[in-house]
């Protein structure tokens, strides 16, 4: 509560606590903003008149800051005209309240303010929550095929403006099918979830891993030619073959096979299909006897150890 009378304040805060709030005081704009770094409130209330900033130039501030924009606030005024609450509801503020203050009227418009401002609240984690599922894979937590292709999609763009180079690989879990046949289900969506993870540690914080399918993830690698898919893709193979995966006494080696194809705007205008020759390469990897990597329009970057 902003309010420029100190023995205005302590009254109001007092009737306010005794009815369960817990209230935060300041006697100006300035007082106010410090206990805003503070902690933000649920709710403010604010006094129109004030000391060198007024309640109306402050509501403009809060609502320009993201930190306090969406922060339910309710004027308080002596003046009752019309002019000037509509002013106070045109700079933002949510309610107006005209002095003497009716405790029971101000705390039923600050409670409604509450309800409604709760209820965004719930409706923002929903509709962030909706988000994440639409764009990331609900096994694995990587982004999903949905998502992969807008990402392909702006990488492509992105690379042919700017003259930068791209680099996408396909990475298949070798007899897969077997984890499942031989431990379950449940353990084979744990192994997958372990494969995730540990191709996700090799990769840059700029590449985007996505689980196209199955027992299938592609890599999009932006800034990256032909020598670097070959090499991010062994790094991803390696990693795999290196590490055991373990789950309640179930222990097992792992492997995968690696397609990689790469495209730069020098080498030419059109968008090649990239998703398709690295799966073309991935195919070439799983002749080859898998746990390989094979590189579009490159021989062989790496044998099985």
């Amino acid at each position: 509560m902003v309010e420029d009378s100190r023995v205005s304040l302590e009254v109001y805060a007092q009737r306010l606590e005794r009815r369960g709030y817990q209230v935060a005081t300041a006697i100006s704009a300035e007082e106010a903003r410090v206990e805003l770094e503070a902690g933000l409130p649920d709710l403010i209330l604010l006094d129109v008149f004030m000391p060198k900033v007024s309640g109306f130039d402050y509501v403009r501030e809060l609502r320009a800051d993201p930190k306090t924009a969406r922060i339910p606030i309710i004027l308080i005024s002596a003046l009752s005209d019309t002019q000037h609450i509509v002013e106070g509801l045109e700079v933002g503020a949510n309610d107006y309240v005209t002095k003497p203050i009716v405790m029971p009227i101000l705390t039923a418009r600050m409670e409604a303010l509450l309800r409604s401002s709760e209820l965004v609240r719930r409706l923002e984690v929903q509709t962030e929550l909706l988000s994440k599922l639409a764009a990331f894979d609900d096994l694995t937590g990587v982004y999903n095929r949905r998502s992969m292709f807008h990402h392909l999609e702006a990488e492509l763009s992105r690379c042919r403006r700017y003259g930068r180079s791209l680099g996408v690989l396909m990475v298949d879990i070798d007899h897969f099918k077997r984890v499942n046949d031989e431990h379950g289900h449940l353990v084979g969506d744990q192994a997958l979830r372990w494969v995730a993870g540990t191709l996700q540690n090799e990769l840059r914080s700029m590449d985007f891993l996505c689980r196209y399918g199955g027992e299938e993830f592609c890599a999009i690698l932006p800034e990256t030619n032909r020598a670097g898919v070959a090499r991010a893709g062994e790094r991803l193979r390696a990693a795999i073959e290196r590490n055991l995966f373990e789950l309640d006494g179930t222990q097992m080696n792992m492997s995968v096979s690696v397609g990689g194809a790469s495209w730069a705007a020098e080498e030419s205008q059109e968008f090649p299909d990239l998703l398709a020759r690295a799966d073309a390469a991935l195919l070439e990897a799983k002749r080859a006897g898998r746990n390989q990597v094979r590189v579009a329009n490159l021989e062989a970057t790496t044998q099985p150890s």
